[in-house]
């Protein structure tokens, strides 16, 4: 149960449509990934910077993403985006996996925004065991077919 909560905390710009060889296409990355103690809103939350959360309380995840393919449907500008978490022990073993935690399906008839931002929390059980995970979050771009995994260590204390 407590894998369960924890993986749910996880979850973790586009670019203009571009003429053909106009540019290099830019990767997808985390301008921000922190682990929080609180999310009011966009850039407004207190950073956890040791990622250690005690038993009985609430932490949180706070993601901004830039670099994902913005496309063109039907004169909208889309996108459309999956958050996939994983939940490791220190050595590796995939404890838990859980795909589509977030979902991005959007369409803009402007500008699309310069960037996404999401944020993830858990209530931490006070039976958890006091123990280091490593929690990744695999973002998936539908429409480029690009995948993004970045990995960040948690401790319960």
């Amino acid at each position: 149960m407590f894998t369960v909560l924890l993986i749910t905390m996880l979850v973790l710009c586009p670019i203009l449509p571009q003429p053909a060889l106009a540019e290099e296409k830019t990767e997808m990355y985390f301008t921000t990934a922190e682990w929080a103690y609180d999310v009011r809103g966009q850039d407004d939350y207190d950073p956890n910077p040791t990622g250690v959360f005690a038993r009985g309380e609430r932490g949180y995840a706070y993601l901004e993403l830039e670099g994902f393919e913005v496309g063109e449907d039907d004169g909208l500008y889309v996108i459309q985006l999956a958050v996939d978490v994983v939940l490791r022990t220190k050595g590796g073993l995939r404890l838990f996996t859980q795909k589509n935690l977030v979902e991005y399906d959007l369409a803009y008839t402007d500008s699309p925004p310069d960037n996404l931002w999401f944020y993830i929390w858990v209530d931490i059980p006070r039976w958890a065991p006091r123990v280091t995970y490593l929690a990744e979050v695999v973002v998936r771009d539908l429409i480029s077919e690009e995948t993004l995994i970045e990995g960040k260590e948690i401790r319960v204390e």
